[in-house]
């Protein structure tokens, strides 16, 4: 066999000096990939990260239209970040997060966690009808509350979390001009008393804020 394959080395060594540079150009390159990752900076490096796709309220289960990926430079990735939209899945927001925000272990519980953040009360409050059209989980609320005796007012920034029809032959409205339905108001813990108060005075004001 070897003997038969002795005529066609000359032409072998022939292609082989033809082809040498492009050879070497070859391996070149394959060694310039296989080495510049490790000479390029850590700081310059990027590493996948999964942020929120648009603004998130407390409360939202977390599913792929919530979320996205990008790259960030791998010096500035926060602890703890997920890379993968799949880890998220199904967990529920423990507080807000701005659209482009990395979504952190400390955002997020379990979907059989608690609901209601630390230092945070569930207050419900009746909604009139009108506003109906504009709540929605998430919605951003102030309650206004005035006093009957000296008229002073105050304001509490709220968020609703769930809104609650009740039947309309249940028994006559909460409050003049409601239509039934309550809404499921998160509210810092110090304010939660005074909205009980005012609430059971029926001297609160839902207004929807931007």
């Amino acid at each position: 066999m070897f003997a038969r394959l002795l005529p066609h080395l000359p032409l072998w060594r022939r292609a082989l000096r033809r082809r040498r540079r492009s050879l070497s150009l070859l391996v070149a390159a394959l060694a310039v990939v296989l080495v510049l990752p490790a000479l390029v900076p850590a700081s310059m490096q990027s590493t996948p990260v999964v942020v929120a796709a648009g603004d998130l309220p407390t409360g939202t289960e977390l599913g792929p239209q919530h979320l996205r990926t990008v790259e960030v430079a791998s010096s500035l990735v926060p602890g703890g970040a997920s890379s993968s939209v799949a880890e998220l899945e199904g967990e529920r927001l423990a507080g807000p997060v701005a659209e482009g925000g990395a979504v952190l272990p400390a955002d997020v519980v379990g979907a059989e966690g608690p609901a209601i953040p630390e230092g945070t009360a569930l207050v419900a409050v009746p909604v009139p009808e009108v506003l109906l059209p504009h709540l929605a989980a998430g919605t951003r609320i102030e309650l206004l509350m005035s006093d009957p005796v000296d008229g002073t007012g105050s304001r509490v920034p709220a968020e609703i979390r769930s809104l609650s029809a009740d039947a309309a032959t249940s028994g006559p409205p909460v409050s003049p001009g409601s239509s039934g339905t309550e809404a499921l108001v998160l509210v810092e813990r110090q304010s939660a008393g005074d909205v009980a108060h005012a609430l059971g005075a029926g001297t609160v004001t839902v207004s929807v804020i931007g």
